[in-house]
């Protein structure tokens, strides 16, 4: 990998470039008028991982470009403002000042929201797998810059951890979240948005398994929940209860957390 930007870099864009090539330990580069495959050619390297003014976006021969986006959070965000109600929020029971361990981040859209119902007192933790994704992610979440207050606030909030979500689980103590939430890549893809397409050619595909579940709920002090596309049929297979299962709507499935004789 090689870290570039645009022709004329700001010494803002050139900052967050030289950060990101700290992060990556990967050679920073001058653009020049070179085209990205003159770039492939010259330093042998598939992935380009191009700096702008809008963010950062990774390149990679035969792929469309990776980066990061809020996605659904912006307008979640907004009709939560607006005093509706978010399906996931209330699946999960979510209260100010929860703690929530998303454990399958993927782009951070459900993270963030998380973030802003739980508020300043909550603490909400991503966990991802595959260090590109995280890195971005979290890069992403500290620089995102456009969208109201409230939206940002929440991105600031989230945090990323690059770690196999089975062995970090493995690793906390009893009850250290209210929630432990797994967004899986769903098996179908239907109708996704540009992110999620481009999520789906980088992300970890590893189906859940029944010792992640049991982890999970020993971490979790209130439940475990699940989502799965519209023909998931994993919340059987794991003994989740389906909060609400609707033809052409997404999924969402819990199981409570052990209880202490459980444990």
């Amino acid at each position: 990998m090689i870290v570039t930007t645009g022709s004329e870099p700001k010494s803002v864009v050139l900052a967050h470039a030289h950060e990101l090539a700290t992060i990556f330990d990967a050679p920073l580069v001058s653009r020049g008028e070179d085209s990205i495959e003159k770039l492939r050619g010259k330093y042998q390297t598939d992935d380009i991982l191009i700096v702008t003014a809008k963010g950062a976006r990774l390149e990679r021969k035969g792929q469309q470009a990776f980066f990061f986006h809020p996605n659904t959070a912006s307008f979640r965000i907004k009709r939560l403002e607006r005093g509706d109600n978010d399906t996931m929020l209330s699946a999960c029971q979510i209260s100010p000042g929860d703690k929530v361990l998303d454990a399958t981040i993927g782009l951070a859209a459900d993270a963030i929201v998380f973030a802003y119902a739980t508020g300043e007192a909550g603490q909400v933790v991503g966990i991802e797998s595959e260090p590109v994704i995280a890195r971005l992610v979290r890069d992403g979440l500290a620089h995102w810059d456009t969208g109201t207050q409230a939206l940002i606030e929440a991105m600031r909030r989230v945090q990323v951890e690059e770690s196999d979500h089975l062995q970090m689980l493995q690793s906390m103590p009893d009850n250290s979240f209210d929630v432990v939430y797994f967004d899986p890549m769903f098996q179908q893809a239907v109708s996704e948005s540009h992110g999620i397409s481009t999520l789906r050619q980088l992300a970890n595909n590893k189906v859940l398994t029944e010792e992640t579940i049991a982890q999970a709920r020993r971490v979790a002090k209130r439940r475990v929940v699940l989502k799965e596309g519209t023909t998931g049929i994993l919340h059987e297979q794991l003994g989740f209860t389906p909060y609400r299962k609707r033809e052409h709507q997404v999924i969402y499935s819990y199981i409570e957390a052990l209880e202490g004789s459980e444990r």
